[in-house]
């Protein structure tokens, strides 16, 4: 499927919605997060000023509900919680390109994968604390990262 206006505008909200989860979860400097914020950003004008298609489906609506969860767990519990649900709804968003990924081995982008790993390695290197805040969100980005890198 070819780049989805859909599918990096939702990109682009989980990012700046893990960004806020971050720095309200006590990691100051989450600069990772802003990294894909600014990343997603520039993807969503490359993807609309290109003609996207716009596709809406299971993927993007069960995304978007749990987007909806980790915002209603922050507010209501905290924003740790919400981090949580906001990591599922990003693996969630990541499974059609895992299901071209496995139906579809694309080797050539295994160095892309492999050097995606590197920057959640120094935001868990570089945290101040090593404590949920500071490296959850590493964490789930080096483990969404080896994923493809293993599907590659």
């Amino acid at each position: 499927m070819p780049q989805n206006i859909v599918t990096w505008t939702l990109v682009l909200v989980l990012d700046a919605l893990g960004l806020l989860l971050a720095y309200k979860s006590g990691n100051k400097k989450p600069y990772l997060q802003l990294g894909w914020v600014i990343a997603s950003f520039l993807m969503f004008f490359a993807v609309m000023f290109n003609g996207s298609p716009f596709y809406w489906g299971t993927p993007e609506k069960v995304s978007v509900a749990l987007c909806a969860i980790a915002i209603f767990l922050w507010l209501t519990r905290s924003a740790q919680t919400g981090l949580v649900m906001y990591a599922v709804a990003v693996f969630i968003s990541f499974i059609p390109l895992m299901g071209d990924y496995w139906s579809n081995p694309q080797i050539e982008t295994l160095w892309l994968w492999i050097l995606s790993i590197v920057p959640g390695v120094f935001a868990f290197l570089g945290a101040e604390k090593k404590d949920f805040a500071n490296t959850f969100i590493p964490w789930c980005s080096m483990g969404l990262n080896m994923i493809f890198v293993i599907l590659c």
